[in-house]
């Protein structure tokens, strides 16, 4: 089987769950992975060997064209992600040409999250304007627009997979894939810490549902620490804790391996962060170190027991003094053995081919 994963953005963050999609595929036959051209390659993109093909919202002719002509020689799956526009008309230009089928992936609750952004700032809510391809309204449209041209579905999660069932989407096959990464990524087993500071990090994009505020106040009451995020995303003022700003080219084995702690503070209250499984937990555990995160329903189902559940990070005090009581090694240990049963690209690739087999119309080699 040929898989064509086709990503909304070549510039958000967005990308990386398709190419979680196109590792995962990998497992399963030759892979293209596709990206609507809206801008310059997303910073993480360049943590994974993928060649990214470009497309055009107004021209998609060149990615269908290619779709038609591998189907004319084999079976193939078009995996779309997100199904925002222009993706949506992608899934109905493709979806009667034999041999192909079409997989509708959700990964975020996608327009609670653009209600979020609408409600940042004026500014944000009239650029995001009903009219946009992003604004609430245009989402949900295009996703139900992509889900009514898919033989089946994909979810991120249990827990989504509820609420877009709760959404009212047409009833079709669905499978349960998280993000994976490839087993070349795990690491030994620690069998103990390097001696010095306690060492945290905030290894994620900045977003007001996933708790940059509360890092920075935790950063800010703890003393004799070292603090690892990206360069640009924000900087501790707690002169007292030495902070390492992470460039984009860094290998992120070697970012995790100087790291006790990744901290991962969603906000309880938000929609898309109770739907969000966060990709920087799936790559903490394939470097075995320890998460403490906000118990959010998704991190829940696939972590519970395996990480230090932070309910309220509004008391510095209080989960500064819960950090350091914990063991980070055997809560890395914990997480790595997730990595193993959940978050490989084996583990994945299994349930796409279990799903593509209840697919008549496709087999599988």
């Amino acid at each position: 089987m040929f898989t064509f994963v086709v990503a909304e953005s070549t510039v958000t963050n967005s990308l990386g769950r398709a190419i979680s999609m196109a590792l995962i595929a990998e497992e399963l036959g030759p892979v293209e992975l596709w990206a609507h051209d809206d801008g310059p390659i997303w910073v993480g993109a360049r943590h994974f060997d993928l060649d990214i093909k470009r497309f055009g919202g107004r021209n998609l002719s060149g990615l269908v064209r290619a779709v038609r002509t591998v189907a004319e020689q084999q079976p193939v799956l078009v995996w779309i992600s997100k199904g925002l526009s222009p993706l949506d008309q992608v899934a109905w230009q493709v979806k009667d040409i034999p041999n192909v089928q079409v997989v509708a992936d959700f990964d975020d609750d996608d327009v609670s999250l653009m209600r979020e952004q609408v409600r940042k700032s004026i500014k944000t809510a009239l650029h995001l304007n009903v009219f946009h391809r992003k604004s609430p309204r245009q989402v949900r449209l295009a996703q139900r627009r992509t889900a009514s041209a898919a033989c089946a579905y994909t979810f991120s999660s249990e827990v989504l997979r509820e609420t877009f069932s709760a959404a009212g989407l047409p009833e079709r096959p669905a499978a349960v894939v998280s993000h994976a990464r490839p087993t070349s990524w795990l690491v030994p087993e620690r069998t103990g810490r390097q001696p010095g500071a306690l060492r945290l990090s905030y290894l994620g994009t900045v977003r007001p549902h996933k708790g940059g505020d509360r890092v920075l106040r935790l950063v800010e009451t703890m003393e004799d620490i070292e603090f690892w995020s990206f360069s640009g995303s924000f900087q501790p003022p707690n002169a007292k804790a030495v902070w390492h700003g992470v460039p984009p080219e860094a290998r992120l084995k070697d970012v995790y391996a100087n790291i006790d702690f990744t901290l991962v503070p969603q906000d309880p209250t938000s929609p898309a962060a109770r739907n969000q499984l966060p990709a920087k937990i799936v790559e903490a555990a394939a470097f075995g170190v320890a998460v403490a995160a906000t118990p959010t329903p998704v991190i829940e189902e696939y972590c519970a027991g395996s990480y230090l559940p932070v309910p309220d990070w509004s008391d510095s005090e209080r989960v500064a003094a819960l950090i350091r009581s914990a063991d980070p090694v055997a809560l890395g240990e914990k997480m790595r053995r997730v990595f193993i049963e959940r978050f490989q690209t084996s583990v994945s690739a299994a349930r796409v081919q279990e799903l593509m087999g209840t697919l008549t119309d496709v087999g599988l080699p």
